[in-house]
């Protein structure tokens, strides 16, 4: 019987010496090629006041007329939460021509619990008929809005403020025609009993 004899390759390394090498070569590729990751910033978007079951885009719409004396209003947040946990806060300004200015907070995540996307609705009260604005902004996130149109669109900014006007409701002529009618009809009641 002939006994094969097999002669090392020079050129050929052992399995573990090549598997070593390919393993740090893998792991270098690794490392030079790795994007670096962020999480999705703070952001907020969306906009919107609530008017008779009608929602009216405040970027949109700039210098429109909203009704008071109670406005409540609609605000999109995205992103994501720093990886630290610590809370945001969303601030709202409201300022009313001659009025002093109306600030609400709300914490992000919302009631700390609720992580984004989430929309956050908030209400102001009016005084009466002026220029007003509001301003959105993500305290300690910057930047937390993106222009969505116009000359300046695509272009982050921290907070944002929207112009617009508020109004006292003006009464439909069919309301006031009934007013009228009860007023009239108390006033004949009354005739007729001082009559009587």
């Amino acid at each position: 019987m002939k006994q094969l004899c097999v002669k090392p390759n020079p050129r050929r390394g052992n399995g573990a010496s090549r598997g070593f090498i390919l393993a740090l070569m893998g792991l270098a590729l690794c490392l030079f090629s790795a994007v670096e990751t962020k999480a999705d910033p703070l952001m907020f978007s969306n906009v919107v006041a609530l008017q008779n079951d009608i929602r009216v885009d405040l970027f949109a719409n700039p210098g429109t007329t909203i009704f008071g004396p109670q406005i409540s209003f609609l605000v999109d947040i995205t992103g994501t939460i720093p990886a630290n946990g610590q809370l945001q806060t969303l601030r709202i300004t409201f300022a009313e021509a001659g009025q002093a200015a109306i600030v609400q907070e709300f914490s992000i995540p919302a009631f700390g619990i609720i992580p984004p996307p989430f929309t956050q609705l908030f209400t102001v009260s009016t005084v009466g008929t002026n220029a007003a604005t509001l301003t959105i902004d993500i305290l300690g996130n910057s930047p937390d809005f993106s222009i969505p149109g116009g000359a300046r669109s695509g272009q982050l900014v921290d907070s944002f403020t929207y112009t617009f006007n508020v109004a006292e409701p003006v009464p439909e002529p069919a309301t006031l025609t009934l007013l009228g009618a009860g007023l009239v009809a108390l006033a004949r009641r009354r005739r007729r009993r001082r009559s009587d």
